[in-house]
């Protein structure tokens, strides 16, 4: 059986109390947008190639010194917890019906800080690309049910936030229960029709650690 916990985002007022529905909760969850980030390995890769790089974000690894090898491929909401609030439910032996044990704004929770790509240092490709996005309710990832505290705990509800490609400032790129992953099930909408290629340097010897060399906006044909 799938682990009684069930995590919905939204702002506090429309966040259920009480007794609610799996079907409810599908229509209140709050983050509609996100970005696809994907990373890459750049190689010898030179500013003025990315004028030519593809809207999809789909690249030919190539070959030799050349090689552009894909490292991240990865979907993030945008969860907003500076608006938004989190409800925790709980499901009984009706698994339509669930319980709210708990609602409380998202800035209250705990933060994290975690890694994010690239994990090492050299020369890399990131594409961005704005995205239309709808989320399922949240639950804790099957594989890891069994590592969960028994009793619910705000105190185990943590934002994770991390420093993606050449970002100077960090992003809230998941939420973790009792240090596992929250799986939120997606489905993609329209996306936009621009997206943004940037060539960039990471060296942790340097003083000044990342050095962004060229970005790009390219739109669809």
């Amino acid at each position: 059986m799938a682990h009684p916990l069930v995590f919905l985002i939204a702002p506090l007022a429309q966040l259920p109390e009480g007794e609610t529905s799996w079907a409810a909760l599908q229509g209140l969850q709050s983050p509609s947008t996100g970005f696809s980030l994907r990373l890459f390995s750049a190689a010898e890769t030179e500013t003025s190639d990315l004028a030519g790089l593809p809207w999809n974000g789909q690249l030919d690894p190539g070959g030799g010194s050349a090689m552009r090898r894909l490292i991240c491929d990865a979907v993030i909401p945008h969860f907003h917890p500076e608006a938004n609030a989190i409800g925790v439910y709980q499901r009984g032996h009706d698994p339509e019906v669930l319980r709210c044990l708990d609602r409380f704004a998202l800035q209250e929770a705990e933060n994290e800080t975690c890694w994010f790509y690239p994990t090492h240092d050299g020369r890399f490709l990131s594409w961005e690309r704005e995205e239309v996005l709808s989320l399922e309710p949240g639950v804790v990832a099957s594989e890891t049910e069994a590592a969960l505290p028994k009793n619910y705990e705000r105190s185990q509800l943590a934002l994770l936030w991390s420093l993606l490609a050449d970002d100077e400032s960090l992003t809230c790129v998941g939420l973790t229960y009792g240090g596992q992953r929250i799986e939120w099930g997606q489905h993609l909408g329209q996306p936009a029709r621009e997206a943004r290629w940037s060539l960039f340097s990471v060296d942790t010897e340097a003083e000044v650690s990342l050095t962004v060399n060229a970005r790009q906006a390219v739109r669809a044909a």
